[in-house]
């Protein structure tokens, strides 16, 4: 019961991964059941995530006021898109891998929607970084870095 609240802590978008392993390791509970639930809960809402940020951008791009940012923003990702799609996935891992705060699934999510990018891709780049991460955090709550 104790990793399954973990997996549900590390949904939240307060505490995501980069909470729910420090919080799992202080309730002496197996770091690598910790580490498993952890990077799971936190890639599991991924996609979800990633459509419902469509869902919201597209709803931005018909409101009146905002019509016109949205454009300029989109204009300005078509242009740059080749240099972005290459680099996209990668970027993604790194931006989830390194563990600082802000730059866990939700934001990547938000990001991958921006970018237009497939959700295979944006699945892809956000669970490994989620896993990046999960190392790192983990470690440094062992105290092994």
């Amino acid at each position: 019961m104790d990793y399954l609240n973990i997996l549900f802590l590390s949904m939240m978008p307060v505490t995501e991964l980069r909470g729910a392993i420090p919080i799992g390791i202080a309730m002496n509970l197996d770091p690598l059941g910790v580490y498993i639930a952890s990077v799971v809960g936190s890639s599991l809402v991924a996609i979800p995530l990633i459509l419902t940020f469509r869902h919201i951008l597209n709803f931005i791009r018909e409101i009146s006021f905002l019509k016109n940012i949205a454009q300029k923003i989109d204009n300005k990702i078509k242009s740059s898109m080749k240099k972005l799609k290459s680099a996209s996935v990668l970027g993604l891992i790194l931006f989830v891998g390194v563990p600082l705060p802000t730059t866990g699934t939700w934001t990547a999510a938000a990001i991958a929607s921006i970018l237009h990018m497939r959700i295979r891709n944006a699945f892809l780049g956000i669970v490994v970084g989620n896993m990046m991460a999960g190392v790192i955090v983990t470690a440094i709550s062992m105290h092994i870095i």
